[in-house]
């Protein structure tokens, strides 16, 4: 039996699931620097909240247009920017509205810093790489776990004092390593 013009095929099935992996996979990498570009352009959080919705859709839509060889991140917030534009035309009821001016120069201001936060975060990681064991293992329970650093101290049987003075320090050589990384790349830290 003869499929019909608006069923897919097999074939089309696979390509579409492809797609979609592809979307999922630079969408979740970079969904949470979108949301806070589009919170950093307007003032309320749901507002935010909604836009980023109609954003995350409108994106799987528009995903065909995207040069993969492109950055995902900046092509979202180039989409996102004309989301948060279009939303706060149709915006009346707020009385605090950015001119247009302002939000061009935020969207810009803010989409450096996004940027910027990649870079610092891909030189946190190769920095943390070269602590000892013990360190990293001591940054990921202080940094990972519920516990106050007192109840890390003390579940660890240290002082907190010690504990505190340990951290200080090894958050002192990732700071010193991040800004040697940075610099050697040529990116401000």
């Amino acid at each position: 039996m003869p499929h019909e013009p608006s069923e897919r095929t097999p074939l089309e099935d696979v390509a579409q699931d492809e797609r979609y992996a592809d979307f999922l996979a630079y969408f979740s990498a970079d969904c949470d620097r979108l949301h806070a570009y589009i919170y950093s352009l307007l003032p309320h959080h749901a507002d935010a909240d909604d836009v980023f919705q109609r954003c995350s859709i409108l994106l799987w839509k528009k995903f065909d247009t995207f040069d993969q060889q492109r950055d995902f991140l900046s092509w979202a917030c180039g989409v996102a920017f004309y989301e948060v534009k279009n939303f706060l035309r149709t915006a009346q009821r707020d009385r605090l509205q950015f001119s247009e001016s302002l939000l061009d120069l935020l969207a810009e201001k803010r989409q450096e810093d996004l940027s910027k936060g990649a870079d610092h975060l891909a030189a946190l990681r190769q920095c943390v790489k070269k602590l000892t064991e013990h360190q990293q293992q001591l940054v990921w329970k202080a940094y990972s776990s519920a516990m106050t650093t007192a109840e890390l101290a003390a579940a660890s049987g240290r002082s907190a004092q010690t504990l505190y003075n340990q951290l200080a320090t090894i958050r002192r050589k990732l700071a010193q390593c991040v800004q040697m990384r940075l610099a050697a790349t040529g990116e401000d830290a």
